[in-house]
This record gives C-alpha cells, structure tokens and sequence, in this order.
C-alpha cells in the first residue's frame, strides 16, 4: 500500500566551518536519495559563523586568530554545493538559527554597512533553492511547525533538562526544533479524548562525537543524527533517529 502521509528528513544543525570535515554533507545526501522524503528541513545553524562570535573577543588571542566573514561564507557555499546535487529534486527549507542571526547582530552595531552580511548570507541560501523561515518564525508542513528554537512568553529559547516537556505544556501543535544538540521525542498529553501533541527535538548533524570548543567541559548529552518522520492526521506519527556514526559507516565509503 502507497504511503499517504508525508515524509520529511531533517538535517539538525551542522555547524559548517572551515575547520570541520565536509564529508557528512555527502552522507547525508546519499541518505536523503535513499530515503526520498518529500520535504527537506535543515534546522538552522548550518554554518557556526565564528568569524562573529561574542564570546571570543577580537582583542583577545583567540579572537585574533579567527577567520574572516568571508571565509566562513566560502566554506558554507563548499557545504551547499555538495548538498545541492542530492536536495535539488526535493523541496527544501532552512529555518534560520541562532548562529546565522549572528550576522544581523553584527550588522545592526554597523550601520554603514546594513545588509551587505546579510545579503551574502541570504545569497548563498537562494543561489540553491533553499527557502528560509526568520529566527523563532515556524514553517508548517502537513500540520506541524518547524523551528530552530521555540521562543517563550519572554521571547527566550526554552532550555534546560526539560525543554520538550515546557514546550509540550505550552504548544497547541507538534512541533520540531534543534539549537540544544539533543535528539529527544517526548509526548505531551492533553484534556480531552485522544489530545496530544508531539515535541521532538532532532539533535546536531556534526560529525559522531565532535563537541564544540565551548561546550567541552560542560555536562552536554549532545546526539548526532539526522531525522526522519512520518507525519500524517496533523500529527508526528513515526520518528526515526538515524546516527552520523551509522551515516558515515554506511556511506563514508563509498
């Protein structure tokens, strides 16, 4: 019997850099071939964009060591470029994430140049058919509501050891998300017969067992994986945990 529902693959956040390997980006392609979803989402965060980042200050070593924002653009083109020969047949869509909101951050503390970054980011998207939903923005497919990160009544990213169970409690839809590196499933039930909707959470899509420099010494619990799911009725109905480590035995050969 021909499958009624949808079937989406989801890329959690990748972390592109010039400093990480771009072999996962064609594991997952051979994936997504053998798969054949019918939609495509990359959760955001698909490049770490250090170039920008607060926390390591330009005046310090480290700062003066990172790359420029240039070289991060090139590298995430790297990235799509090889992407976009296994996704180009299939519709995809990028939910912007905390680290691509790095560039409008940068940008709105530099008003002579407003919109340049932001043009070059949003250029590298389009030159492959991506489209994109705006940091905290969902994008619905078939009833469910795609983010990187759900905002809360203050407007922050749910967090903690319990996000999915808060986000559970506040949501009136399924919902699928990233940011927190952890593939988590959880249910949330509610009144009435048969009311529920479902929180799932699709981990990272770095390389199995890398950590990144700031998260090293911190209790993580990170996943690497990508996602598959079977949705139909408005609901998340089949949620399929694939590993990069299986990813790259099964592909990384060939």
């Amino acid at each position: 019997m021909k499958f009624k529902g949808h079937k989406v693959l989801v890329i959690g956040d990748t972390h592109d850099s010039p400093h990480i390997p771009q072999d996962r980006f064609h594991w997952i392609g051979k994936h997504i071939k053998k798969v054949n979803p019918d939609y495509i989402v990359h959760i955001g965060d698909f490049s770490s964009f250090d170039s920008l980042s607060y926390f390591q200050k330009n005046d310090s070593q480290q700062g003066k060591l990172k790359d420029a924002f240039m070289v991060d653009i090139e590298s995430m083109l790297s990235a799509l470029k090889i992407l976009d020969k296994y996704v180009k047949d299939y519709p995809h869509h990028i939910c912007i994430g905390n680290h691509e909101l790095r560039v409008h951050k940068f940008e709105e503390k530099i008003p002579e140049i407003q919109g340049m970054m932001k043009n070059s980011l949003y250029n590298c998207f389009s030159d492959f058919n991506w489209t994109h939903s705006q940091y905290g923005e969902f994008k619905f497919i078939a009833g469910v509501a795609f983010v990187h990160a759900p905002l809360n009544i203050m407007g922050r990213e749910y967090s903690g050891k319990n996000a999915e169970v808060q986000i559970g409690n506040d949501s009136v839809h399924d919902l699928v998300f990233g940011h927190s590196h952890k593939a988590r499933d959880w249910k949330s039930i509610k009144i009435g017969y048969n009311k529920w909707v479902r929180i799932v959470n699709v981990g990272c899509a770095l390389p199995y067992g890398h950590i990144e420099e700031y998260a090293k010494l911190n209790m993580n619990g990170w996943s690497w994986c990508v996602t598959e799911l079977g949705i139909w009725d408005n609901h998340i109905q089949e949620v399929n945990f694939i590993s990069m480590d299986r990813l790259e035995r099964e592909y990384g050969k060939t």
